[in-house]
């Protein structure tokens, strides 16, 4: 999903093509707060006056600029993945719950991924007559390789990495 960001806040970004208008509604909010502009950057500016709207009317109406949420929700998983968390669970020697918490814990505090280190044996490389650089570590040595990965493209790299046995760090 697309998404604008400002002072903390998320808004959706869609397009209607019979108004040949962009659209989005601010998330992570009680209220319904919506917003259009027939260009990007008309929309980007809605959002903006979107955001310091609300939080004006919320000043104003002495009331909470955030989503109130219970601290629990319902995830549906496969019996083999519900499986094997569960024994991993066991082996850390904590709940079930505990466990996923730790683990949602973690992946929120982790800065998003804006590139990566892949550490591995580059299999890839090229032969030591072929390389560029005097310098650079003989072919299929343990190297360390960085690579710019975009956000929605970073799962799929950490799979493929895993897949050839390198260490996303």
């Amino acid at each position: 999903m697309n998404t604008l960001k400002y002072k903390g806040y998320i808004g959706s970004v869609a397009y209607s093509e019979p108004d040949k208008v962009f659209f989005g509604k601010l998330e992570g909010i009680d209220d319904l707060v919506n917003y259009e502009g027939e260009s990007v950057a008309e929309l980007t500016a809605a959002f903006h006056e979107a955001v310091d709207d609300y939080l004006i009317f919320c000043e104003e109406h002495n009331c909470k600029p955030e989503k109130s949420y219970s601290g629990s929700f319902n995830i549906r998983i496969s019996p083999a993945t519900h499986r094997d968390i569960a024994n991993r669970a066991a082996e850390a020697g904590i709940s079930l719950n505990a466990f996923v918490k730790k683990v949602l814990d973690e992946a929120v505090m982790q800065p998003e991924p804006a590139n990566c280190r892949l550490v591995g044996y580059d299999s890839l490389a090229p032969e030591p007559a072929m390389l560029m650089e005097p310098e650079s570590p003989a072919y299929g040595s343990r190297t360390t390789i960085k690579l710019r990965v975009p956000n929605k493209d970073f799962a799929l790299a950490k799979e493929l990495a895993g897949r050839f046995g390198w260490e996303v760090i």
